[in-house]
């Protein structure tokens, strides 16, 4: 396994990006490196010069790299935060902070804030247990779910652009 020197995550021998954060991962060791010459029993060969018989070695320069066939893989660039970025956080969805909080604080009952940023999953269960729990329990689900998006509300409002961008948005963290 290599551990990747951005986040840490462990990767299989071989794979050139990180699978948790896309950073291109350190090149393994070459063949060559990892056996001592001869402890096979073989003796290096010399290469064969060719240039003497007539014979001189194709341009590949010109050419382009051969198609394996597969789509290329381009990684996905590094989203994390990083102080001194500029006003790059404010692109990624600041502009929701605001309109999150007050559906939070209005409708959180409902889950419409989760339903905003894209969590559809808890927004879903926010409102089973608004509308079931509700029933079940003479409103004192509704009212439970409803304190939970207030509080969420809340905590959406009183965070910085960046630390908002960077919990609900880059690494979508769902409760509170």
């Amino acid at each position: 396994m290599i551990g990747c020197p951005s986040c840490g995550a462990e990767n299989v021998e071989g794979t050139r990006f990180c699978v948790k954060c896309g950073t291109t991962l350190p090149a393994s060791p070459q063949p060559e490196q990892w056996r001592q010459s001869g402890d096979l029993g073989q003796q290096p060969t010399a290469q064969q010069d060719y240039s003497s018989s007539g014979y001189s070695s194709p341009d590949y320069s010109s050419q382009p790299p051969p198609s394996s066939g597969y789509p290329s893989y381009t990684p996905q660039q590094n989203l994390s935060y990083q102080p001194g970025a500029g006003g790059d956080w404010k692109a990624q969805g600041a502009e929701k902070k605001m309109v999150a909080g007050i559906l939070g604080i209005l409708l959180g009952g409902l889950g419409v804030h989760k339903f905003y940023l894209g969590y559809n999953t808890e927004g879903i269960i926010m409102l089973a247990v608004c509308i079931v729990g509700g029933l079940l329990t003479c409103g004192l689900g509704s009212a439970a779910v409803g304190v939970i998006g207030l509080i969420e509300g809340i905590i959406y409002l009183t965070k910085s652009d960046e630390e908002f961008v960077r919990t609900y948005i880059q690494n979508k963290k769902a409760w509170f």
